[in-house]
């Protein structure tokens, strides 16, 4: 109850300051299942005193990706834009299976272990599994659950040039998905909602690419032949050797 509160007293100022949110976020994934990204989220600059001030929410932010093996923060920073505050954000990660259980583990712990509910929301629900020879990727973020599950939100004018954009750069082409945007021969995946539509309808970002076969993969049946052909020719061979004998004799 102490927590609903609280969200709904953030989420007042929040609007008390005529201040919104938006955010961008850039994937790159490679051939290995490995990747990084960059964000950026623009947040009412009083939100960064309400989480306990920028010292605070580094530990914060440092403790979070910390949790999971194989997921790396490389860079976070704090940005002053007039009421707002830009957060920017650089981290890299060996399995996007990894990245996907950091945030899901996340949501199942409390206080120091985990980010402010509102942050974690920014993330939303990811979903990763593979689908025969594909993988299949799931995202859903409600930015109305950071306004009070939306019982606060703001005005369509306080809303006004605020946007959730999401570009993801594949290694091989994007056979389904729901983007928005499809650039390099489908290698190149872009979302962009307005915060006013996404305040009314969840975005999500979901697609179905192939795996990619490691070029050593190319090359293993050839590898595994080489043994059974290596016993046909000693075999070959040997029946060479013994037909000629055979005639050998015959021939005597």
């Amino acid at each position: 109850m102490k927590s609903i509160f609280l969200r709904m007293v953030a989420a007042a100022m929040f609007l008390f300051l005529g201040a919104c949110l938006g955010g961008r976020e850039e994937f790159w994934f490679e051939s290995n299942g490995s990747g990084r990204l960059e964000a950026e989220y623009e947040i009412p600059a009083f939100a960064i005193a309400s989480l306990g001030g920028e010292v605070k929410l580094r530990k914060l932010i440092g403790d979070f990706f910390a949790q999971e093996p194989g997921v790396y923060l490389d860079d976070f920073a704090v940005e002053s834009k007039g009421g707002q505050a830009v957060l920017k954000l650089r981290a890299r990660f060996d399995s996007v299976l990894q990245l996907s259980k950091l945030i899901e583990h996340s949501k199942e712990k409390t206080g120091a272990e985990s980010l402010p509910k509102p942050m974690l929301k920014l993330f939303g629900d990811v979903k990763v599994k593979r689908a025969g020879l594909s993988v299949d990727f799931h995202r859903r973020i409600d930015p109305s659950q950071v306004f009070a599950g939306g019982l606060l939100s703001p005005s369509q004018d306080q809303m006004k040039g605020y946007k959730l954009e999401y570009i993801m750069h594949l290694p091989t082409k994007a056979t389904q998905s729901n983007a928005h945007q499809v650039q390099d021969d489908g290698h190149t995946l872009i979302w962009s909602y307005a915060l006013a539509d996404a305040m009314k309808q969840p975005a999500e970002t979901n697609f179905v690419t192939p795996i990619p076969i490691p070029l050593w993969a190319w090359f293993t049946p050839t590898i595994a032949l080489l043994p059974i052909w290596w016993l046909w020719k000693r075999k070959r061979k040997a029946q060479r050797l013994s037909h000629n004998a055979v005639n050998t004799g015959a021939g005597t």
